[in-house]
């Protein structure tokens, strides 16, 4: 519930406050995600395997959907519908995944999702990018603090360095404006996202959600993968198409209205089928 309803708060903000989201969202990825990432990092004792684990997981996810979808566009006889593939493949790891990983699992499980947020980030910069302008996506990582963070935090883990008390302490104050950032943000952006083909955004939604759920508990039951690292996995597969998406659909002028409309399909389905995945890895 709580999830829910700050995102309606930002929805609900939209109705009566124009404002520039951009220098929102250069915020949440120039400041307070990297800033999340390391705190996170610095509060559980990580190893390789569980690195390996994590992002072998959500490789296997995405591609998986991926492969979902292709198959969808083949049976459809729609394969110029290259849009289709971005929020089918790419989750909301962070503004819902992060919070639902927090409310539900303690700090443990944040810790997991943010793994789990990395690499999925990692792909939407480069596979992502690559299917929205063909070429060019491994630049892009590297021009976001993302990365940096992220290899500072897991070094630091795994070397067992210890940040300096007021550093992390800054580190903590800044990452925590994270989750109700984004959160609203999401809110805010589904206000101005219209419903554009349902149909369309209807069969995007059940690859994104059912299918990231199928596929996560196929990986998870192969690879033995249980405990607080497996249902995070699962939580987070099952998370509704991400915001970025549609950004990056729109930047790279790549179907961006059946992106937003599927973002907004899932984003409500997401709303039945969130709790039900709850109720069953708890």
């Amino acid at each position: 519930f709580p999830v829910f309803a700050v995102i309606g708060l930002g929805y609900v903000f939209a109705a009566y406050k124009k404002i520039s989201l951009a220098s929102v969202v250069d915020i949440l990825l120039y400041l307070t995600i990297p800033s999340l990432v390391i705190s996170s990092l610095s509060r559980k004792t990580l190893n390789t395997d569980m690195l390996l684990i994590v992002a072998i997981a959500a490789f296997v996810v995405v591609m998986g959907t991926g492969l979902l979808s292709r198959i969808y566009l083949t049976v459809t006889g729609r394969k110029g519908l290259r849009g289709f593939y971005l929020p089918t493949m790419f989750m909301n790891t962070g503004s819902m995944g992060f919070p639902l990983a927090l409310l539900a699992f303690g700090p443990d499980g944040l810790t997991v999702a943010v793994l789990y947020y990395i690499a999925v980030s990692l792909m939407v910069y480069s596979i992502g990018i690559y299917i929205a302008k063909g070429n060019g996506g491994l630049v892009e990582i590297f021009r976001l603090p993302l990365i940096y963070a992220s290899v500072i935090g897991i070094v630091f883990n795994l070397w067992q360095i210890k940040i300096p008390g007021p550093i992390l302490t800054t580190f903590d104050i800044v990452g925590g404006a994270t989750i109700p950032l984004l959160l609203l943000s999401l809110g805010y952006r589904l206000h101005s996202t219209r419903l554009s083909y349902p149909g369309t955004a209807v069969a995007g939604s059940v690859i994104r959600i059912g299918g990231g759920v199928l596929i996560a508990y196929l990986i998870t039951t192969l690879l033995g993968i249980g405990g607080l690292t497996g249902k995070i996995i699962i939580l987070s597969s099952s998370m509704p198409s991400a915001v970025i998406n549609f950004i990056v659909s729109h930047k790279y002028n790549l179907d961006s209205d059946l992106v937003a409309s599927t973002v907004v399909m899932s984003t409500i389905i997401s709303i039945i089928t969130v709790p039900i995945v709850l109720m069953w890895i708890m």
